[in-house]
């Protein structure tokens, strides 16, 4: 049977594979880390959930929170929790995500490490390149702007790179009063959208990051919402399978010509390649064989 050389997260028909549950040498209570990616527009809160993610699950290194304070003190500004994680100097005057950031805690489950990646479109490659790495996902909306292009973009390449667990948070509840209209709204509209590119989200969680709403444990505020908190969600997640042990990938980017030789230039994503291997190339359908050069 032929190998495929296909984009990362495709079949040879062109369609991203279905999450895999957990495999046997990597069950759910193992200390591997599960790589969870951050993504969503610009302003809708993913580094602040990140910061009060890791305070409220006492993550944080000893003094971190009263440094920050005392920084944000120094600088005459108020405190974000979005500082907990925004490491770079230049982040902290600009106000923004510039490059992925990458930072481990703990449950009584198992280990994470979080990717918080950046919503501006001009970051878009920094968020696709935290996405790559990551087994699951959390998308942030903010409920005061709703669904914007970027979130659609976001959650479309997700399903691009083969993300398929997937939590849609509705942040900043507490400026809609906690309204379960206004997040029912929200999650009927993303929803719609994500069916259209195949994408059936595993969970729809209204938060609110600055109050700590729903994040470790149930909001006393939206007792209307009956799922898990995000902290429940990640730790219902299940670990990727052991890349070697899923169909080649080898994403093609270049191919040096010497000569009849042709050399195909990429890194494998997933699979192992042998020499001797039939290969099959989509889109088009070519077939060759590996060798050595």
């Amino acid at each position: 049977m032929a190998r495929s050389l296909i984009l990362k997260g495709q079949d040879s028909s062109g369609n991203p594979p279905a999450f895999a549950e957990a495999s046997a040498n990597r069950p759910a209570t193992c200390n591997l880390p599960l790589k969870i990616v951050i993504v969503g527009h610009v302003d809708h809160g993913k580094s602040t959930l990140v910061g009060r993610l890791l305070h409220d699950t006492g993550s944080l290194p000893e003094g971190k929170f009263e440094q920050i304070q005392q920084s944000c003190k120094k600088r005459g500004m108020p405190f974000e929790w979005s500082f907990l994680m925004d490491a770079l100097q230049a982040e902290r005057d600009q106000g923004i995500t510039i490059d992925t950031t990458q930072i481990g805690f703990k449950t009584a489950k198992r280990n994470y490490v979080i990717i918080d990646a950046p919503g501006h479109k001009e970051f878009l490659k920094n968020m696709i390149s935290g996405a790559a790495q990551s087994e699951a996902a959390l998308l942030v909306i903010d409920a005061k702007e709703g669904v914007k292009e970027q979130s659609k973009r976001h959650g479309y390449l997700l399903h691009l790179l083969g993300v398929r667990q997937i939590a849609v948070l509705v942040n900043k509840m507490d400026a809609m009063n906690y309204s379960e209209e206004i997040f029912a709204s929200i999650e009927k509209e993303y929803h719609a959208y994500l069916s259209e590119v195949g994408v059936t989200p595993t969970f729809a969680i209204p938060v609110s990051a600055r109050e700590g709403d729903n994040i470790v444990s149930p909001s006393v505020n939206m007792q209307w919402y009956k799922g898990p908190s995000v902290l429940e969600a990640l730790d219902g997640f299940a670990y990727a399978p052991a890349s070697n042990n899923l169909p080649l990938r080898l994403p093609v980017q270049d191919v040096y010509k010497f000569d009849e030789r042709r050399i195909i230039v990429g890194r494998i994503e997933s699979g192992t390649l042998s020499v001797g291997d039939e290969l099959l190339f989509s889109p088009g359908g070519a077939r060759g064989k590996s060798g050595r050069h």
